[in-house]
């Protein structure tokens, strides 16, 4: 939903329930706000995938919680938040709970390829970039791993270039639909994928260093609380 259009996205918060919108800065969480959203995800620049905000998580979140303050919304962190302390330090920030990615594609239960999960416990360090899927989606950066192909590669691709000119790498099916993937298409490989794997789009945050294993999604969360209630006891218990 374009945030810039207030018309198109207040028809938008009529039409569902709950409708939870992701914001990246400071001014998309007031036209949420003005939208009468039922939730923000605010999302920092440390998150993989798409990410069109240049701010930081911690830097930006406070600021969002004082900003819907006065009307209840609740605001949900997104970006980098791996563990029970990043979720802490989001609950100090203000927040009422926090949002996942990485951590889950890196699950048992995941759709990822197991390539893709085995690359997300291998590689510590992502990029954000422009490289992948210029066509599909012009002006949209993405945070991926910096996995061999996409370091020894990223630099390849004139400005000018987008996928379409690149080769058939693998194929996938998305949404029961075949198709094809070239390389730096920008598709992350799914569990039906096939082809070059290792040469295709991985998004990842910042957060990925701390992942070691992949582990049942049910897991990610027990630990989430757990580690987050030793944060709480051992650190923050003496706290005067």
């Amino acid at each position: 939903t374009n945030l810039n259009n207030r018309t198109k996205l207040c028809k938008f918060c009529q039409c569902w329930l709950s409708p939870i919108l992701s914001v990246g800065n400071l001014e998309e969480a007031a036209k949420a706000k003005e939208a009468g959203v039922d939730g923000i995800i605010i999302q920092g620049r440390e998150a993989g995938g798409h990410v069109i905000g240049q701010e930081g998580l911690f830097p930006l979140l406070p600021r969002v919680v004082d900003l819907v303050s006065d009307s209840g919304i609740p605001v949900i962190a997104a970006g980098g938040i791996v563990d029970g302390r990043g979720y802490v330090a989001a609950l100090a920030l203000g927040a009422q709970g926090v949002c996942l990615g990485t951590r889950f594609v890196a699950t048992e239960e995941s759709f990822a390829h197991p390539i893709y999960k085995q690359k997300l416990i291998e590689v510590s360090h992502t990029d954000y970039t422009n490289v992948f899927g210029r066509a599909r989606w012009p002006d949209a950066p993405q945070r991926v791993l910096e996995t061999p192909f996409y370091a020894g590669s990223k630099n390849n691709l004139s400005d000018q270039e987008t996928e379409e000119s690149q080769p058939i790498i693998g194929h996938s099916i998305i949404h029961g639909v075949h198709k094809d993937i070239r390389r730096f298409a920008g598709t992350v490989p799914n569990a039906t994928a096939t082809g070059d794997i290792e040469s295709m789009a991985m998004y990842a945050g910042q957060g990925v260093g701390l992942i070691t294993e992949v582990i049942p999604a049910g897991d990610v969360v027990k630990r989430l609380v757990v580690e987050a209630k030793d944060v709480i006891r051992e650190k923050l218990s003496d706290l005067k």
